[in-house]
């Protein structure tokens, strides 16, 4: 058997385990010094050229509630994800949007804490490219409940340095589940393309099997201003070998304990997601590029 093939995401040297100090050492500053890395079709494949430092999504034109995240929000470390994710990092607070009838905590009497994240539109100034690992390896509160809303503070701390970081990550899709014929009380129950999200299986190495995923999920509310993102137009991509590289909030989704070990590995997802890219002939191409 062939040894299973790493995404395209450069990878650095495993690092030391997290230590607090050096985490919270790291301030806003330093991060800003750095400047950002060439968008995904910037200045390397001869597209858009890199935004400049401090770009953000405030500068940008709404559509609706929502402000298209295609080219215009960089994605720092794209050269060099970070192994880790950093507890420094900003957490942008949810907006509250609105699909339909559906409000921003779905259907009445769901669970608040978890449903508002999902139904978030908010955009961030900048994604922090991050490793694969550095996802699968964020603590988890697995004697939880599923409802996050009912949690105790000591679980509610577990996650709360890490949920809602802005990143960017690549791996290898194993596959897409639409969910049109199935329902969830963050989209107050309906049914339909329209109005359902997508559970896309993101593995780290080419060959890994759906057990070993991170789901990362695109939602109506973002779906539908982005016409491109269709399961026909991912087809090609879908444990074929190619990397894929989406951009999202971390979201920690204590409701799919069940899908643990079958269809995913962690409870931590990228949801919802902004971005898709792919790799196709030697360079990314945003799925949003006609």
């Amino acid at each position: 058997m062939s040894p299973r093939k790493a995404a395209k995401a450069p990878r650095t040297a495993a690092k030391a385990p997290r230590k607090a100090a050096r985490r919270r050492g790291r301030s806003a500053g330093a991060w800003m010094a750095a400047g950002f890395a060439p968008l995904a079709l910037g200045l390397a494949s001869g597209g858009l050229s890199t935004p400049p430092v401090g770009a953000s999504a405030a500068g940008m034109v709404p559509i609706g509630d929502y402000i298209e995240a295609t080219a215009a929000i960089p994605s720092r470390g794209l050269s060099s994800p970070e192994e880790e994710v950093l507890e420094t990092w900003a957490k942008p607070r949810p907006n509250k949007s609105r699909l339909g009838d559906c409000g921003w905590y779905g259907s009445e009497g769901a669970d608040k804490d978890t449903n508002l994240r999902k139904n978030r539109t908010d955009l961030p100034p900048v994604y922090h490219a991050v490793s694969f690992e550095a996802i699968t390896n964020l603590p988890s509160p697995m004697s939880a409940t599923t409802r996050r809303d009912k949690w105790n503070q000591a679980q509610r701390d577990t996650i709360a340095p890490f949920d809602g970081v802005p990143v960017t990550v690549t791996g290898f899709v194993v596959v897409v589940r639409p969910q049109k014929n199935n329902s969830e009380a963050t989209n107050c129950g309906a049914h339909g393309e329209d109005n359902t999200d997508w559970h896309i299986a993101l593995v780290g190495y080419s060959g890994d099997t759906e057990d070993k995923a991170v789901v990362v999920e695109p939602t109506p509310r973002i779906k539908r201003h982005h016409p491109n993102w269709t399961p026909e137009t991912l087809a090609p991509y879908v444990s074929a070998g190619d990397s894929v590289r989406v951009s999202g909030y971390l979201l920690y989704d204590p409701v799919h304990k069940g899908h643990l070990g079958r269809y995913r590995q962690t409870l931590w997802e990228v949801h919802p997601i902004h971005r898709i890219e792919v790799f196709d002939k030697g360079r990314w191409v945003d799925l949003d590029a006609p």
